[in-house]
């Protein structure tokens, strides 16, 4: 007799998929059992939305043209989210709410440093700060911040999964992606007044047994932005700067200017939050591995992936004319029509069981290693939590890098409390 270890791993290709591994004893006995085990699981679609008659795919086009809805009439930029709190703004001792449009903060993929285990690492107490992975620990948490312009050790490297994605690898400067994730005024009084902004105050939280909550209108917000050279790169049909400037939404910080290629956006208008990704209709592999549904703002409402050349394109997703006059009506700039939507999520799993996803080519794709067709942004956010310490616990961070579907493990959450599907607590400033 010996004992057997299993992992499984979601892949997704169309509508249902399967794959096997293998198993290994690990005694003195060792040798190797081929074990099929199926995982199935489908891409999100559209569901309900606790206090609108509209499904997740209208309320998040209506929630988009909010967000990016220009500052001024008189001109197209900034945009509304370029207003809200950062995570630099929020998880610190001196919290920051902006007093108008500031230059965007940027951090490295907490995606992609889960995925490396560099959360795992940082989460050893007691240690003295040190650098994991070229990023500094302080206290289990990580600071963060990520320029994305010049040479090593200036900029940080290409994405982990930059040949999944077909990201350029090479340059000067070395193409990179940077992260930024801004929350609305509600998300960040609701972390702010909880005193929950601090590691300390969340440990105080835990201690007096304090359950986290956000109110209905709490907005969060993830954007992947790539600096205008490495796009050109990336993508160059796109042929010159000008017209990376006419098709996407640029903004420059630190005197680099980046165009935004993807988007995530949570709404806590269901008590499991609301879940969509956008992409730019330019990215390769927008569609790769679970296609793209949209049931209200695409002509065409679904559209299947590639599967016999990934990166290809997918061409434009021409808008219907719902979605036209509610971006006229929130006097969006045209080259917001460029956006995709690719799907929304509300719920862990679908009717019978099955777990969904909702991956993005970047976020999921290139800054998370290739991990679209194994991804749940609700999943996921549902292991946000903290233990005694005011950190995530070991088993959390241990769980992230096998891409949780599905509904949660008890167990991984024993002796935490969970903070309302927020991962920015990983990004604490001192």
């Amino acid at each position: 007799m010996f004992k057997r270890k299993a992992m499984v791993v979601v892949a997704v290709c169309a509508a249902l998929f399967f794959t096997s591994c293998n198993t290994e004893a690990p005694d003195s006995t060792a040798r190797t059992v081929s074990t099929p085990i199926v995982a199935v699981a489908v891409p999100a679609r559209a569901g309900a939305v606790e206090g609108k008659t509209e499904n997740s795919d209208t309320f998040m086009w209506e929630l988009f043209t909010q967000i990016t809805a220009p500052i001024s009439a008189q001109s197209g930029a900034p945009v509304e989210f370029e207003r809200w709190a950062s995570d630099a703004d929020t998880f610190t001792s001196n919290p920051h709410w902006p007093s108008g449009p500031e230059s965007l903060k940027f951090h490295a993929s907490v995606l992609a440093l889960a995925k490396s285990g560099v959360l795992a690492q940082a989460e050893s107490r007691n240690l003295a700060p040190a650098r994991i992975g070229g990023m500094v620990r302080s206290h289990a948490m990580l600071k963060i911040d990520e320029p994305c312009a010049g040479s090593p050790p200036q900029s940080p490297p290409p994405p982990d999964g930059s040949a999944a994605g077909g990201f350029p690898t090479t340059g000067n400067p070395i193409p990179c992606i940077v992260e930024q994730v801004a929350r609305n005024k509600t998300n960040y009084e609701d972390i702010v007044n909880n005193h929950l902004n601090t590691q300390a105050g969340r440990a105080a939280a835990y201690k007096a047994g304090k359950n986290v909550e956000m109110r209905p209108d709490a907005v969060a917000i993830k954007g992947d932005w790539v600096p205008l050279p490495a796009l050109l790169q990336w993508i160059p049909a796109l042929g010159n700067l000008d017209n990376i400037r006419k098709q996407y939404y640029t903004a420059t910080s630190n005197g680099t200017e980046y165009a935004l290629v993807a988007m995530h956006v949570a709404s806590r208008q269901n008590p499991n939050w609301v879940w969509g990704t956008f992409e730019h209709q330019m990215n390769p592999g927008r569609c790769d591995y679970m296609g793209c549904f949209d049931t209200f703002g695409a002509q065409v409402a679904a559209v299947p992936p590639n599967l016999s050349e990934y990166n290809a394109g997918y061409g434009t997703c021409e808008k219907t004319p719902a979605l036209k006059a509610l971006m006229q009506k929130a006097n969006l700039s045209p080259l917001w029509q460029n956006y995709c939507l690719k799907s929304t999520e509300v719920d862990f799993t679908a009717p019978d069981g099955t777990p969904y996803v909702l991956g993005n080519s970047v976020i999921e794709g290139i800054m998370g290693n290739g991990t679209v067709a194994a991804s749940s942004c609700i999943s996921c956010h549902k292991y946000a939590s903290f233990d005694a310490t005011g950190a995530p616990s070991k088993a959390v961070t241990k769980i992230l890098p096998f891409n949780p579907t599905g509904k949660s493990i008890g167990t991984v959450l024993d002796n935490s409390r969970t903070f309302a599907f927020n991962w920015g607590l990983v990004t604490q400033r001192p």
